[in-house]
């Protein structure tokens, strides 16, 4: 524990701790260290997912995960995977002009009851 005067008092031999930091200006070094650009990069594909879909198609279809630049969506029934599946080129087009072109070549559709477990 360091005094007002600057010195350091505790057990001999070990150093005072260092300042914390912020996890906002540590993160970028630890994303990278474990190699993890990507994985970020595609993360709004997620969590922007009810302003790409819109409204209507958002309540029944939900942005799960991406797994290798696809993005994997739990749709509420058959009906809706199938309108959805006409729709996936659409839905490329906007993910691209929302998160950047290249990050999601796919969408895959699964039955909302049968959610697929993260990889």
């Amino acid at each position: 524990m360091s005094k007002p005067d600057g010195s350091y008092r505790g057990r001999p031999g070990r150093k005072p701790y260092r300042r914390f930091r912020s996890v906002g200006s540590v993160l970028p070094r630890i994303v990278k260290q474990l190699n993890l650009q990507e994985a970020v990069a595609v993360q709004p594909a997620v969590t922007l997912w009810p302003e790409i879909a819109g409204d209507k198609i958002a309540r029944h279809a939900r942005a799960l995960f991406v797994d290798r630049k696809t993005l994997v969506v739990a749709v509420d029934g058959p009906t809706w995977m199938t309108q959805l599946t006409f729709l996936r080129p659409q839905i490329l087009r906007k993910i691209s002009s929302r998160i950047g072109k290249g990050l999601i070549e796919d969408v895959r559709f699964v039955p909302a009851q049968a959610r697929p477990v993260s990889p």
